[in-house]
């Protein structure tokens, strides 16, 4: 805390006013530990630039980023935003009032502010909407949500990681333009959905857009969910509609989770081919206790390809074969036979084997 009340002393020293803001105070509020560290000012791009060296200037958001500790610190200059496009501002004005650039965010829970003495600053009953477990936007509904759909996930991802609920308008709102979320970006959708996950709170989530029939707008379905401390575990356990930006790794290992989940069981085979670390997450969500998967890893003779006491031109060599689909599946022959204890993992037995 200290390294940003710095910042904010940094700011105030040159004549300006600053404040810590949203996120941060929130969770203190509540109990929270939290890096979500945002600053607001009247100090402009320019004025911040010349306090902060290593600053990198974002002007047209009316911001500035400063690394503080290998973490980046967004502080953005008190404004209005006048015009919004593509659910994102494309005209803003400078203003120096805390208050009117309180009236700009989103949900009241995300207008305090904690000045540099670490005394909370609460303009628009932020702190009753907490105590009251509630999100409230700050402006109409139809205003705060139409104007950029996204808050609709921000709303949902607030309700779950945060155990609150919903003011009745937002969810009539949400009741009523469902095909907003579609407008929503799939990289920005996932960018929520992770920090809902993330955050612990999938089955609250979850529960809530199958009871409002949500799935199809957002871009997946979702059956029965068990609750994972793994980002891709949860993943695994939905059929996503929309095409999400996983890497192809990522791809490759939700695909292999989904598998053993349908599979219902976990076998030597399964850890082998697949690893530790997948059929662990897998035994999380079936109930499957990790000494067990960690007992029949460490049992497995041979823990990949490589460990197998002889190579696949030894094979072509013996068997006077070219390599090709027949190598492959004798080779695969040979793992299998390993893995499950079928064949010792000497060079002498699996030659021997191989002659036969």
């Amino acid at each position: 805390m200290n390294k940003y009340i710095e910042i904010l002393n940094r700011i105030e020293k040159e004549g300006f006013v600053a404040y810590i803001i949203g996120g941060y105070v929130r969770d203190y509020l509540l109990g929270i530990e939290s890096e979500d560290i945002d600053i607001a000012t009247n100090a402009t791009p320019k004025d911040l630039v010349k306090i902060f060296k290593n600053a990198i200037a974002l002007e047209e958001y009316g911001a500035v980023k400063v690394k503080v500790n290998n973490h980046l610190i967004d502080i953005t200059t008190f404004r209005k935003e006048l015009s919004y496009k593509g659910s994102k501002p494309d005209k803003i004005e400078y203003i120096t009032s805390l208050e009117e650039d309180l009236k700009r965010r989103d949900f009241t829970i995300n207008t305090l502010a904690m000045d540099r003495d670490g005394n909370v600053i609460d303009l628009l009953d932020a702190r009753k909407d907490l105590e009251n477990k509630v999100i409230r936007t700050v402006r109409e509904v139809d205003v705060e949500l139409m104007e950029d759909a996204s808050r609709i996930l921000r709303a949902l991802r607030f309700m779950s990681t945060l155990n609150m609920k919903l003011d009745e308008k937002i969810v009539k709102f949400i009741d009523n333009n469902k095909e907003l979320l579609k407008e929503v970006s799939v990289n920005k959708r996932k960018e929520e959905l992770d920090k809902i996950f993330i955050g612990k709170g999938a089955k609250r989530f979850f529960d809530y857009v199958k009871q409002h029939d949500l799935e199809e707008a957002l871009g997946f379905r979702i059956n029965d969910y068990k609750d994972t401390t793994s980002l891709l575990g949860v993943y695994a356990q939905m059929d996503l509609i929309d095409d999400f930006p996983f890497t192809k790794q990522e791809k490759m290992q939700i695909k292999e989770i989904k598998s053993l989940l349908i599979k219902g069981r976990i076998d030597k085979i399964d850890l082998y081919q697949k690893g530790k670390n997948i059929s662990l997450v897998a035994s999380d969500i079936l109930g499957i206790e990790k000494k067990e998967i960690n007992d029949m890893y460490n049992s497995l003779p041979v823990h990949e390809a490589k460990d197998i006491n002889i190579t696949a031109e030894e094979v072509c060599t013996i068997l006077n074969i070219k390599p090709g689909e027949e190598l492959g599946s004798i080779m695969k022959s040979i793992e299998n036979d390993i893995v499950l204890g079928k064949l010792e993992n000497k060079k002498e037995a699996i030659i021997n084997r191989l002659k036969r």
